[in-house]
């Protein structure tokens, strides 16, 4: 009998997630093979395309006001985009829409840029040769332009693109741009001239502050719900994702990323859904080799606030002081100054402090424990 694998391991992980087909599903895998059972796996991710860092969600959360302002700012023909990495000002730029959207950065020449452009809004057209003032012309009154990253460009280049593209107005062609950067600041220093500034940019610039950590809980959670199957991530694997996102670099990016990554962890483990092990394995950084330069207070400390947080995203002093007490009776060892040492693992970045408690980000506490385990025996 035919037999369409992919559609029924879909359907049977539907069917599990409903305890009214579990008896069912029992039944089927007493019937089938070793092999056939170790086929039958948890799907977690049903549209991976979602979690991509160039998806553009059909929904914006937390930046109802900015987008509002955009908008408005888009009307008279302009505006400027500020904020730093991962505050989402590209994804905001695209949702808004244009009709060309160029990375300055890799882009970094006037010519170069009005090039990508001419690609997008003509096709056929071959701009090869020809003069810079010959592609301004070219480019169509009405158009919207994303510029990303305008920063990227080199100076003197940006000095006068920005010039001339303030300047299309005067010439009776009305070309709008939407223009991205990291710091407005820093881009009006680079620009060095008032009137350019004032014509470029003026007051017509939108900035967007970082996420808060309940932000990015409600953006996780909109993308979880567009990406994964239902009941395969909880409160604790979100809230989770939200506090290792706030202390990154990447911020809003590292989050999106780290979930997709989590996810397929998750998945190619066989679990059901998306555990805090998985999390810290997405999330894992190699510093095992600094374990060793830990005194053995600090050594026996970290295993207890490992052990206590194996599978579980946060513990309080309460636990750690409980499972510390089951470790030095295990080892033969005494803490002299609990929160002294407690205060240095913190300092430290071995354990950290988060929402709801304290937690191991960037080690599965498995591997972790593991590690510290082998230092104690030698």
């Amino acid at each position: 009998m035919y037999f369409n694998f992919k559609s029924f391991v879909i359907r049977s992980v539907e069917a599990r997630r409903n305890s009214y087909a579990i008896a069912r599903w029992k039944e089927f895998m007493q019937s089938q093979s070793f092999l056939s059972k170790c086929l039958l796996i948890f799907v977690i991710i049903k549209d991976a395309s979602k979690l991509e860092l160039s998806y553009i969600p059909s929904k914006i959360l937390c930046r109802e006001e900015e987008i509002n302002k955009i908008k408005l700012y888009l009307k008279a023909g302009k505006v400027l985009i500020s904020g730093s990495v991962g505050t989402g000002k590209t994804m905001l730029a695209r949702y808004i829409g244009g009709d060309a959207y160029v990375n300055c950065y890799v882009n970094k020449t006037e010519h170069r840029v009005l090039e990508d452009i001419l690609k997008q809004l003509k096709p056929r057209f071959n701009p090869a040769g020809l003069p810079t003032q010959k592609l301004w012309n070219e480019i169509e009154e009405g158009k919207t332009i994303i510029l990303d990253e305008i920063d990227g460009m080199h100076a003197d280049e940006l000095r006068h693109f920005a010039y001339t593209l303030s300047r299309q107005y005067e010439f009776g062609r009305k070309i709008k741009y939407i223009a991205i950067t990291r710091n407005h600041f820093i881009l009006k220093q680079i620009i060095n001239d008032d009137a350019t500034w004032s014509t470029f940019a003026g007051k017509s610039i939108v900035e967007l502050k970082p996420y808060t950590w309940e932000q990015i809980k409600e953006i996780l959670f909109y993308r979880a719900e567009e990406s994964l199957y239902p009941n395969t991530y909880d409160d604790d694997s979100i809230s989770f994702i939200a506090e290792i996102t706030l202390n990154s670099p990447g911020h809003m990016r590292t989050g999106i990323e780290l979930l997709r990554q989590s996810a397929m962890i998750a998945e190619s483990k066989g679990h059901e859904k998306i555990e805090i092990e998985d999390i810290r394995e997405a999330n894992r950084e190699e510093w095992m080799s600094d374990i060793e330069s830990l005194d053995d207070d600090e050594t026996i400390l970290l295993l207890a606030v490992a052990t206590a947080c194996k599978n579980k995203a946060y513990v309080s002093v309460e636990d750690i002081k409980e499972t510390l007490q089951i470790k030095q009776e295990e080892y033969g060892m005494k803490i002299e100054n609990f929160d002294r040492t407690f205060q240095s693992l913190l300092q430290q970045g071995f354990v950290y402090e988060g929402n709801r408690g304290y937690t191991i980000l960037d080690c599965p506490t498995s591997i972790l424990i593991e590690e510290i385990e082998k230092k104690l025996r030698r």
